[in-house]
C-alpha cells in the first residue's frame, strides 16, 4: 500500500514545474555539511505511523498521514517586507500551493483522495529552507487477502 502511495505521489509532484527529485524521507534535511547532494527543490514523503484496522478476509483499512518535506535554497539577506529580494524569498510559497493544488483529489485504486491537513513553515534555516505541507488518505489494503474459493457444481434450486 505505501508503495502505491509514494508512487502515485511522486509521480504526480514531478508535474509541478520546478520539482525534479522526489523520495523517501530519511532526515534529508539533516546531511547539508558538503551542500545538498540532490537538485532543490527537492519534495521527500514520509509516512507518519499508520494505525490498521482489521477488516474481513485479510483486509484492513487506515487513514495513512504523510508529510512532504520541501527543501529549497533560501535566499540570503533579506531584511524587511520592503527589500527588493523579498520576492524572490517569497516564491516558496507558491512552490508549496502548486504541490498542494497538485495533491488536491490524488487518488488511486485503493485509495481516496488527499486532504490537506497541516502546514509548517520553516522559521530557522541557513542555506536550505525546509517547509511541511500534511495530507490525510483513506485507504484499503488488500495485499493479504486470501483468494476467495468457488465451489462447482453446486446449484441453489430449492425443490
Amino acid at each position: 500500500m505505501r508503495k502505491q502511495i509514494f508512487t502515485a505521489i511522486a509521480e504526480k509532484l514531478l508535474t509541478v514545474p520546478g520539482i525534479t527529485h522526489v523520495d523517501l524521507w530519511n532526515d534529508n534535511g539533516a546531511h547539508f555539511a558538503g551542500g545538498a547532494v540532490y537538485p532543490l527543490p527537492s519534495v521527500f514523503v514520509e509516512f507518519e505511523t499508520i494505525e490498521w484496522h482489521q477488516l474481513n478476509n485479510g483486509a484492513r483499512r487506515a487513514d495513512i498521514n504523510v508529510r512532504l518535506h520541501v527543501l529549497a535554497r533560501a535566499t540570503a539577506g533579506i531584511h524587511s517586507a520592503q527589500d527588493p529580494a523579498m520576492a524572490e524569498a517569497l516564491e516558496r510559497f507558491d512552490l508549496l500551493d502548486a504541490i498542494n493544488a497538485a495533491m488536491q483529489g490524488l487518488r488511486g485504486e485503493n485509495f481516496a483522495g488527499f486532504m490537506h491537513t497541516i502546514s509548517a513553515t520553516n522559521h530557522a534555516h541557513a542555506e536550505i529552507v525546509e517547509d511541511v505541507e500534511c495530507f490525510r488518505t483513506s485507504a484499503q489494503d488488500i495485499t493479504a487477502m486470501r483468494p476467495v474459493s468457488r465451489v462447482s457444481g453446486l446449484s441453489a434450486a430449492v425443490k
